[in-house]
């Protein structure tokens, strides 16, 4: 009996020390899942300070976590968007953010929020590292942007980035093409028609989002329909803007207006 018991108690010993290993993972997934939708709410409310101290939490429970990744990526993201023209805010917020876009392409290669960030991020740091760079950088931009919409076809923001990336490409100027071609035998190919197309379908995916009235008013100006961007910069002034980012492009709306 005395040795029945003694053999006994090791495995009761083992079996409450794996109960509460899994009582530790459940409660710590529990509460990873809880910041995450903390951060999300902050997030749809503009709080991005709010957004970004939450991400921090969950990152303490699991850094490797491809939703706490590419969420502290378009965190920064979001802070650099509130002042597109400093570059200082631009620097500080451009480069960290792509790192974490990165490491969850490298961890998790499926998951669409990576690429959609990773396509974003880079694509904004060749912009303020100058032509050359922007180039280099175009080619990844468009690879994991499809990659992001293959991925998740009804998310508005990617289509969005293609717009960009084929305005900002068909916008080149003569020296820019000749760079390009210098940089690769086959510059990337773009049109503005394309840019309307991709425009056109994020703003019927989101049609109360700023960005894809204004950028959709600036290919009509490109494409010489000028009635039609009138409309789109006209519609823009009579949104609702949810943050100092939509103001400045209301801003710019209203500029482009008295050009026309």
């Amino acid at each position: 009996m005395r040795s029945c018991s003694r053999r006994r108690f090791p495995f009761l010993t083992f079996a409450i020390l794996m109960l509460l290993a899994f009582s530790l993972v459940f409660a710590q997934t529990g509460k990873l899942r809880t910041l995450l939708d903390e951060a999300e709410k902050l997030h749809d409310a503009n709080d991005y300070n709010g957004t970004m101290l939450k991400l921090r939490e969950a990152e303490k429970i699991d850094k490797n976590n491809p939703e706490v990744l590419w969420k502290i990526a378009r965190a920064y993201f979001d802070f650099s968007d509130q002042e597109p023209d400093n570059e200082e805010v631009q620097k500080k917020n451009l480069y960290p953010g792509f790192e974490y876009a990165k490491r969850c392409v490298e961890i998790a290669p499926n998951i669409a929020g990576g690429h959609q960030y990773y396509a974003i991020l880079i694509g904004r740091i060749g912009e303020i590292e100058g032509t050359k760079q922007k180039i280099k950088n175009s080619y990844a931009v468009k690879e994991h942007t499809l990659k992001a919409i293959e991925l998740a076809p009804d998310e508005p923001g990617n289509y969005h980035v293609m717009g960009r990336w084929h305005f900002a490409l068909a916008d080149l100027s003569w020296i820019e093409r000749q760079i390009a071609s210098i940089i690769y035998a086959t510059p990337p190919k773009a049109s503005f028609e394309e840019a309307e197309k991709y425009f056109l379908k994020a703003h019927e995916l989101e049609p109360d989002d700023v960005r894809h009235v204004l950028w959709l008013g600036k290919t009509y100006i490109e494409l010489d329909k000028e009635d039609q961007a009138r409309k789109m910069f006209e519609t823009v002034l009579k949104m609702k803007a949810e943050s100092d980012s939509d103001k400045a492009m209301q801003n710019e709306a209203r500029e482009l207006l008295k050009k026309l």
